[in-house]
């Protein structure tokens, strides 16, 4: 705008001098400038028609606190080279934050691609969204300038760092006995559904438990011993409650409680805890996810980036025992936005969520 207002004061500087010494040069200079001045109108409205912007990422694993590369793709369809490209660029974590915007300026040479790579920094692990919502076109003397509305965007996953959390777990966890399809290779239980074992009568045995079929081909009195269900002893419950005085560090916040969450289901799964992942909704509905292995971990952690923070809770045991029971768990871990971690509704040490102290000992279940 300043070049085009500088560039019409030379045009009527150029007219005035015509008019005051009646100089035929003069009019043939303005009548130049003002085919100029069309003529970039005119280049600009169809190099505008004749670009289009893409962004490219790559299948790159990003985690928090590491650079995401991100390409940006120009392509000129027309004739005419294109010296002066502005493309804004906006990122943002879908779990919450401050939107950040910049400019990127491009030389696009005629019926031709040019690219360029930035790096973006994620603090905090999250899905990153990074979207183009404008792009300026402007000649080569900068006299005009037009604006071309995009929606091009990419959501780029940036994971959360997983820790080393030891863990310790006594007989009430390992006898736990659930409901599940899944039964123990190692002891027996009471389900009939299974037959874990058939061996020769022992006094106390009761009658239903004679294997009749087996017993009629063999000497002596054949048993059945039934089957232990494998249940989910632990609830991991991920609290992502709203809190007013937490908007500024609320997506730090947040980023605490997933990075110490999966740590903790981690380290579960390493001693053979089979375990609930479990969070509320924003329309507060739990969703909860079985783990019994690491490999659970790392393919429900996508899922998990895109969790938002919810209502309040003032008691996430009890609102979890209201949707499923209390008979289907036994320990009942809560990762808290403010920084601790509960135990069946009490504060569990006082680590709070700092990496180094919750690596540094054993968590005795």
């Amino acid at each position: 705008m300043k070049n085009l207002l500088i560039y019409i004061l030379g045009m009527l500087f150029t007219l005035y001098v015509m008019v005051m010494y009646t100089e035929p040069y003069f009019f043939t200079i303005f009548l130049v400038e003002a085919g100029f001045l069309v003529y970039s109108a005119v280049t600009v409205f169809y190099m505008r028609g004749h670009v289009t912007v893409k962004l490219l990422t790559t299948t790159k694993v990003v985690r928090a606190g590491e650079m995401l590369p991100v390409t940006l793709a120009l392509d000129n369809r027309g004739f005419l080279p294109l010296g002066n490209i502005k493309v804004r660029v906006n990122c943002r974590n879908t779990m919450g934050g401050i939107d950040r915007k910049q400019w990127i300026c491009l030389y696009v040479n005629a019926r031709a691609r040019a690219q360029v790579t930035f790096h973006l920094e994620s603090e905090y692990c999250g899905m990153v969204e990074v979207h183009i919502d404008k792009l300026k076109v402007g000649d080569f003397f900068r006299l005009f300038t037009l604006t071309k509305k995009c929606r091009e965007n990419v959501l780029l996953p940036v994971f959360p760092e997983i820790y080393p959390i030891s863990f310790e777990v006594g007989s009430k966890i390992r006898d736990f006995i659930g409901e599940s399809d899944v039964f123990s290779k190692e002891k027996s239980g009471d389900d009939p559904s299974e037959v874990f074992d058939v061996r020769p009568f022992r006094p106390g045995d009761r009658m239903q438990q004679i294997h009749w079929k087996l017993t009629a081909r063999s000497d002596e009195f054949m048993v059945k011993e039934f089957s232990r269900p494998l249940g989910y002893p632990v609830v991991v419950f991920l609290n992502f409650s709203r809190d007013d005085s937490m908007n500024k560090d609320q997506l730090k916040r947040m980023c605490r409680v997933l990075e110490a969450g999966l740590s903790i289901s981690v380290g579960l799964a390493q001693v053979k805890c089979w375990h609930y992942i479990a969070w509320c909704g924003p329309d507060m509905s739990i969703e909860r996810f079985p783990v019994e292995n690491a490999d659970d971990v790392y393919g429900l952690m996508g899922q998990l980036l895109g969790v938002r923070v919810h209502e309040k809770l003032e008691d996430c045991r009890e609102f979890y025992a209201q949707r499923f029971g209390r008979d289907t768990f036994n320990t009942f871990l809560s990762v808290n936005m403010t920084m601790t971690i509960e135990k069946d509704g009490e504060i569990y040490e006082e680590r709070g969520l700092d990496r180094t102290a919750l690596s540094g000992k054993n968590f005795i279940l």
